[in-house]
């Protein structure tokens, strides 16, 4: 009664009226712990009348309800039951465990002097440890002061929390302990080392390590000095610094001898083999990893080095599918410890960059991106940026050069942060690429250049064989063939001395470009048949078949290897399988690019990534001859008819002269390369009738709209919502009428009102399907766009009105209608049909209803 006194004199006297008041509903019968519980209430300061009374009403609830259900029983599980039951006084946690309610915790708390709080502290600790249950215990532990028994258990728990990656946890007890206490116990030095290493601050955790090794050579503690100096040859690991983790790494192998800790030694021997991988010595890395392996009693472990080891000796099937099997494992299993640059996505995202799989390539570097922000490690980070860049790379062309750039140079900003330059060499390994590519050769050389320096002074003869592989290849690309041999030759015997044959592969490839280019047919014989060899043995197909970030911008600029290698027998059979691959198989000459060829809408021609000017047609009729033939594949057309078509003004004889001239500036644009009187590989000559080449190696969008509808076509019957897909590409692909302009060439118009008939007929029953399926807005889109090309086309307002009304839009399904009316009217001066005006009519009853 006297603190609900005090309480109420207190509130009355506070300058919040409402409360005030309030105290009057209070009950004087309350209990004295309701007294003390409506103190602590009262001096938590609460801003409002609503929030006191709730809280208050709560207390009272408890108090009261909890005394009746002493009174009833004094059996403590129907009395925890009942508290349970109704959210009184304590709280349930799952699992069986059940704690105080924060108040109620709070009330008992203040009514303990300091002394009897850490010793009820002291009494918790004694009761988990003996539960294995430390970090309970280490909690209790720091709160009484208990500071010696709580660095004794992080002593040994704090290698299982590094690795599990609870590094925040780790560090906030640590950094409780006084600096006295923490001097006394080096390994958690050595875990503070950790952390900062993990967090990317690399000299942070070199300071850290230097101070465990410092303090447990003064304790006598050999596995403590091990430690430590695992832990600095693990920053040069990370950082790639070969040198300096080699001296650490031998002296802590030195130290290990007599131990008897097998699981040490076999560390550090793993350790050993990745700095060897790094340093390019890959027989002496796998001897250390048969040696740990054997310490550890395992059988051929797939853990994070032997994956390095095959990606680095160009094994990238199996490392691609130990990575995808990994990446699986940890989508639900994560694992919380920062690995620098031996993340799962990282290195499947490099791998997949070799072979060519961009999306793929892409999706892991982002990947590895975010789990870098997450972990916190700018390190992780810097290379996610790296990979993303390499992905981009494998566009091969301005738009993925410039992303490409972004991503190399954020690396490079990041590595200049956290003072790790190693992170350099692999974005200065893109940059020269990038560069070189887009013809800079002195930038790419200058990228080269320091990015070899990087390489070398970090022992990562690998990385640097794969910079000299792209200087060498932007040499060949920008035609300096002296240059690039030297490159490539340098490379190839550096990729040797690493055992890597995927690197060696990519190497021979390009100098077998550059003899082909120089008309060196003696070494262009000896390594092409190597070249195909290698690719056969080890399943490097895809340096024909896919953009890969060690190949040409243009897959295509390697047919004429293989078309030499079939008809010259160097691995025929490996050629003729690669020319089937690509489709083909019936080729006989090659400009070493694809012709890809634009009709529908306006005409736009490219010679692989190179699109023709206005200016390379130096002829009109040239284009137009062009045009024709393609008009007349597969058909074979005498000359005669073709000048008949295309010089009706002219003689026979004068005809025939402006052909031949019109035919000569055709193969200088379509083969600026060509020899004279060589075969053309587009244009097909029987006596006097020419031709497209049936087997040429071209992409013709008319072609690829075809196929695509025709696709769709066989599956709509069956299965509709399957064909839709191959509709909507080939309706991406009609960007207007065929050659628009040439819409009053006769030898055009045939061709084009198959075409557009087509397109109208598939967009009709694209919307018309959309329209069935409740996708509304992707049907009126859809008619819409083919309206544009036919504003004629009733069916395509009927459907759109149809869709409006089924949307809820009545008055737009009229507009429709209205515009329909109109455009008939003027283009062909008749009404809509009954169909149409059945639609309109029902709308109009529609709307009176309304």
């Amino acid at each position: 009664p006297i603190a609900l006194h005090l309480v109420r004199q207190r509130l009355r006297n506070s300058k919040n009226l409402s409360i005030s008041h309030a105290i009057d509903q209070l009950d004087d019968t309350s209990s004295d712990l309701f007294s003390y519980l409506a103190q602590e209430v009262l001096a938590q300061q609460p801003r409002d009348i609503q929030e006191f009374l709730r809280t208050t009403a709560i207390l009272r609830q408890m108090t009261a309800a909890t005394s009746n259900c002493l009174l009833e029983s004094f059996d403590s599980d129907r009395i925890l039951h009942y508290l349970l039951e109704n959210d009184l006084f304590v709280v349930d946690l799952g699992a069986g465990y059940i704690r105080y309610h924060h108040l109620f915790r709070q009330l008992l708390l203040n009514q303990l002097s300091t002394e009897e709080v850490a010793a009820f502290h002291r009494r918790a600790a004694d009761c988990y440890l003996p539960l294995g249950e430390e970090e309970e215990a280490i909690y209790h532990l720091l709160s009484s002061e208990e500071f010696e028994r709580a660095a004794s258990i992080l002593d040994k728990l704090g290698r299982s929390l590094v690795r599990s990656g609870r590094l925040e946890n780790l560090s906030g007890w640590i950094g409780a302990l006084p600096p006295d206490v923490l001097e006394e116990h080096p390994p958690l030095l050595g875990y503070l080392g950790d952390i900062a290493r993990l967090k990317s601050r690399f000299t942070e955790a070199l300071g850290w390590y230097e101070q465990a090794h410092e303090r447990s050579m003064m304790k006598g503690d050999v596995p403590g000095v091990g430690q430590a100096l695992r832990g600095q040859a693990r920053v040069y690991l990370d950082t790639l610094d070969a040198g300096k983790a080699e001296q650490l790494l031998r002296e802590a192998l030195s130290l290990s001898e007599g131990q008897d800790d097998r699981q040490n030694r076999a560390r550090i021997l793993e350790l050993m083999a990745e700095n060897l991988i790094n340093r390019g010595q890959i027989e002496e890395a796998e001897k250390y990893q048969l040696q740990a392996r054997e310490l550890r009693e395992e059988g051929p472990a797939e853990a994070e080095l032997p994956v390095r080891l095959l990606l680095r000796t160009g094994r990238l099937e199996k490392a691609r599918k130990i990575l995808e099997s990994r990446a699986e494992e940890e989508r639900y299993k994560p694992v919380r410890q920062p690995r620098a640059h031996r993340e799962t996505p990282l290195l499947l995202s490099l791998v997949l960059a070799f072979q060519g799989d961009q999306e793929g390539a892409f999706y892991w570097a982002k990947d590895g991106t975010k789990r870098g922000e997450l972990l916190e490690s700018q390190f992780i980070t810097a290379v996610g940026h790296m990979r993303q860049g390499h992905a981009w790379l494998l566009n091969k062309d301005d738009a993925g050069y410039a992303n490409a750039v972004s991503c190399f140079q954020e690396a490079i900003t990041i590595s200049e942060r956290i003072k790790v330059p190693r992170l350099k060499a692999e974005a200065n390994w893109g940059l020269c690429q990038v560069y070189g590519l887009q013809g800079d050769l002195e930038s790419a050389r200058l990228a080269a250049n320091e990015g070899i320096e990087i390489a070398k002074a970090a022992g990562d003869a690998w990385l640097e064989a794969d910079i000299r592989l792209a200087m060498g290849a932007v040499c060949t690309v920008a035609e300096r063939y002296p240059d690039a041999t030297l490159w490539l030759e340098d490379a190839s015997k550096a990729f040797r001395e690493c055992s890597d044959f995927h690197g060696e592969t990519a190497a021979r490839l390009w100098q077998c470009l550059v003899w082909y280019a120089i008309e060196d047919n003696a070494r262009m014989a000896r390594d092409v048949e190597d070249l195909l060899r290698l690719i056969k043995d080890n399943n490097y197909y895809h340096m024909f078949l896919n953009k890969t970030l060690l190949g040409p911008i243009d897959p295509r600029d390697l047919v004429p290897l293989l078309l030499y290698a079939r008809d010259g027998n160097h691995q025929a059979s490996v050629a003729s399988n690669l020319l089937r691959k690509l489709g083909l198989s019936d080729l006989q000459f090659h400009p070493g690019y694809q012709l890809r060829i634009q009709l529908i809408g306006q005409f736009r021609l490219w010679r692989g990534n190179q699109e023709t000017s206005a200016d390379d047609w130096r002829r009109k009729k040239a284009r137009q001859l062009m045009l024709f033939l393609l008009l007349s594949r597969p058909n074979i057309v005498e000359r005669d008819q073709i000048t008949e078509i295309l010089w009706p003004e002219l003689g026979p004889e004068e005809a025939q002269r402006d052909f031949k001239i019109a035919m000569s500036a055709l193969y200088s644009v379509l083969e600026p390369a060509r020899k004279r009187n060589a075969p053309s590989a587009y244009i097909t000559r029987d006596g006097s009738r020419y031709g497209w080449r049936r087997e040429a190696d071209y992409w013709l969008d008319v072609e690829e709209f075809e196929t695509l509808v025709q696709l769709g076509d066989n599956l709509f019957e069956a299965t509709p919502h399957e064909a839709i897909p191959h509709y909507q590409r080939a309706l991406k692909l009609y960007r207007g009428d065929l050659l628009q302009e040439h819409l009053y060439e006769e030898w055009t118009s045939e061709e084009r009102e198959r075409l557009l008939t087509r397109y109208l007929r598939t967009a009709e029953r694209v919307a018309h399907t959309l329209l069935e399926g409740d996708k509304l807005n992707e049907a009126v889109d859809v008619c819409q766009d083919l309206l544009s090309h036919d504003p004629c086309w009733e069916s395509a307002y009927r459907l759109m009105m149809l869709a409006y009304i089924k949307s809820g839009q009545p008055t737009q399904a009229l507009r429709v209608y209205h515009n329909c009316e109109n455009k008939l009217r003027e283009e062909l001066s008749v009404e809509p049909s009954p169909a149409t005006k059945q639609i309109f009519h029902s709308v109009l009853i529609l709307e009176k209803g309304g």
